[in-house]
């Protein structure tokens, strides 16, 4: 009887060697800009290539939850393909589970950023 009561008080927790689950997180990059824009994630020193949102439209990708450890920043770069602009992000703190959304305008400098 003892055996069969274990199971049950054991069901819903974790074993203590095992991680804690994590969140993805999601980027929404509204180009607004006449050209093709490269985006890229820069995390721990490290710059990780997301994708390429054409001229005028709206591109969302879900990113992996080891960009945003604990304490961790990051900043989003876009880059105008076939142009020398760019512009980089101010240190962003994201949480698991939150969205992003960027706004690249024609004039890059003029872009916004805001985390929900």
């Amino acid at each position: 009887m003892l055996t069969s009561a274990i199971p049950s008080c054991a069901r819903g927790r974790r074993a203590a060697s095992e991680p804690a689950p994590q969140t993805e997180w999601s980027l929404t990059v509204v180009n607004r800009h006449s050209l093709d824009i490269s985006v890229y994630v820069t995390y721990d020193g490290q710059r990780s290539h997301v994708g390429v949102v054409p001229a005028t439209s709206t591109a969302t990708y879900v990113l992996p939850p080891h960009m945003i450890a604990p304490g961790r920043t990051v900043r989003l770069q876009a880059n105008a393909i076939g142009s020398t602009r760019r512009v980089t992000t101010d240190a962003l703190l994201v949480r698991p589970g939150q969205h992003v959304e960027w706004s690249l305008e024609l004039e890059l400098r003029q872009s916004s950023v805001a985390v929900w």
